[in-house]
């Protein structure tokens, strides 16, 4: 009896060796997944850790619409091809003793044949503020008939083109040629503009010089012959809607200069309301200096004029 004990306590004691041995050496090692059974179905990897989310990244703002530039001091002196641009002002007569009297429309359709080709349909000297017109006679469309100093309702025209020269470095060079319908009614006159267009734009200021000579072509005789025309703007990109400028210059007839010419004198500022569509005024003193010729109520602040413009592009 105590034999067969024995050797049973020794045979339970051998197996819990074995098992304990056995258990060993099924543990995984410290590092790594321990190596699948054989014939046993392989374990699915570890799934690796998900990425961390990007951050959003912010959407690029969308690109500036192609062709003519919105901000009214920065803009090149031509058109972009197949642009259509009408300007249509509003020129009040504020005179001394003229109040009103007469109200012009002097409007402006202009077309970029290329970038650099425009041609134009105008009421005003190329270059110049419509409201200088008031101090010369008026142009366009004339409002209030002859009891309100409008000879016609309509009585001139000018159709011309400037070709873009030179861009390059903030500076342009254009040059300009326009057929000057003076006068419709008898006597007819007629004249031709000769002149070139200087920008130079330095964000957010830019200058714009027009030198030009208009020539007399019939009627000589009748006073029909040469003027010039040099009109200067400064203009300063206040924001990216609101720009504000100042018109002045000289003019006159060639034939006694020194005793006809004028210096005009404008205060304006222009308000992009939307991609191509722009408004604003000007304040005008058409002839703030002159000479002694000149009758003092029509020179001064004795012949001033308001204009209000709306101008509206297809690009």
């Amino acid at each position: 009896m105590r034999t067969k004990t024995a050797i049973l306590s020794i045979l339970a004691t051998s197996l819990m060796s074995f098992s304990a041995i056995a258990q060993e050496e099924a543990a995984p090692p410290a590092e790594g997944a321990a190596p699948a059974a054989e014939g046993a179905p392989a374990a699915a990897p570890e799934a690796a850790p998900a990425p961390e989310a990007a951050a959003p990244v912010a959407a690029a703002p969308e690109a500036a619409p192609s062709g003519y530039s919105d901000e009214y001091a920065l803009r090149p002196l031509t058109l972009s091809a197949m642009t259509f641009q009408g300007t249509l002002p509003v020129v009040l007569n504020l005179s001394k003793s003229a109040m009103l009297k007469p109200v012009w429309i002097p409007l402006d359709l202009r077309f970029g044949v290329t970038d650099d080709l425009e041609v134009f349909v105008s009421h005003s000297y190329p270059g110049t503020s419509p409201a200088m017109q008031t101090g010369v006679g008026g142009g366009g469309l004339c409002l209030g008939g002859t009891s309100r100093g409008c000879e016609k309702a309509y009585n001139n025209a000018m159709l011309g083109g400037q070709y873009s020269i030179l861009k390059a470095s903030g500076l342009e060079l254009a040059g300009l040629l326009a057929l000057d319908m003076r006068r419709f009614t008898s006597p007819m006159l007629m004249g031709v503009d000769v002149g070139v267009a200087v920008k130079y734009v330095a964000a957010p200021v830019s200058v714009k010089l027009v030198p030009q000579v208009s020539i007399g072509l019939n009627k000589r005789s009748q006073e029909n012959k040469e003027n010039l025309v040099v009109p200067l703007q400064i203009a300063v990109q206040a924001a990216q809607p609101i720009a504000v400028f100042l018109d002045t210059g000289i003019g006159g007839k060639f034939s006694h200069f020194s005793d006809n010419y004028a210096v005009p004198v404008g205060i304006g500022a222009s308000y992009l309301a939307m991609h191509g569509l722009d408004a604003g005024l000007e304040f005008y003193l058409p002839m703030a200096l002159a000479p002694s010729a000149i009758p003092s109520d029509v020179k001064g602040f004795n012949n001033r004029a308001l204009m209000l413009f709306a101008s509206w592009r297809s690009q």
